[in-house]
């Protein structure tokens, strides 16, 4: 009986030390553990900077579209206005274009749209603006020579018209003083007798 209770007190002092082990349990971590753990904070971190770094550059991106589209937009309206008063339209090589489609004919018209003429098919057109940036630029690229050369053209065509005024601005000059100086003569105090004067 006395060896039974012994037995009991046993037993019941292992679980309580079990009970008391398993509270205070801390697994102890091997060297390859370790590393483990501290590659996983080591990879979350770069991985957090990461994220930082593209959220910047998207912000940035998104910054840079806004503005290229306003730029673009504005851009071609100013083109528009200059090819309207000039009356031009430029012929533009094909080639030089970053287009989709297969064209054999490539026009910017005075009213700043790009006119596609398609080797089949019907012509199409836009406004220079609605196309991708890329072709933008590549048109502009190409017309801005020809622009150069078509303002020189208008410079010279308007220099003529402004020489053809002046001159004509000085004949007319010429010819209004004439006739104030007759009108002048015909004033009294030096005005010309007239005939029924002459027979008083």
């Amino acid at each position: 009986m006395t060896e039974t209770n012994e037995n009991t007190k046993t037993s019941a002092k292992e679980k309580t030390q079990v009970i008391d082990e398993a509270h205070f349990f801390h697994p102890l971590q091997s060297s390859d553990e370790k590393e483990t753990v501290a590659s996983v904070d080591e990879t979350e971190k770069q991985l957090k900077e990461l994220m930082q770094g593209i959220n910047e550059e998207t912000s940035q991106l998104s910054e840079f579209l806004t503005e290229e589209n306003k730029l673009v937009s504005e851009l071609c309206l100013s083109l528009k206005q200059i090819l309207k008063k000039l009356e031009v339209a430029i012929n533009i090589p094909p080639q030089n274009i970053q287009l989709q489609e297969k064209v054999k004919k490539v026009i910017l018209n005075e009213k700043g749209e790009l006119v596609l003429i398609p080797e089949q098919g019907e012509k199409n057109s836009a406004f220079l603006a609605e196309y991708p940036p890329e072709v933008v630029m590549s048109v502009l690229w190409v017309i801005m020579p020809e622009l150069a050369k078509a303002i020189k053209m208008y410079k010279r065509k308007l220099g003529a018209r402004v020489n053809f005024f002046i001159g004509l601005k000085k004949e007319l000059q010429k010819i209004t003083k004439a006739i104030v100086k007759e009108e002048e003569n015909t004033k009294p105090n030096g005005e010309q007798l007239t005939e029924a004067q002459t027979q008083r």
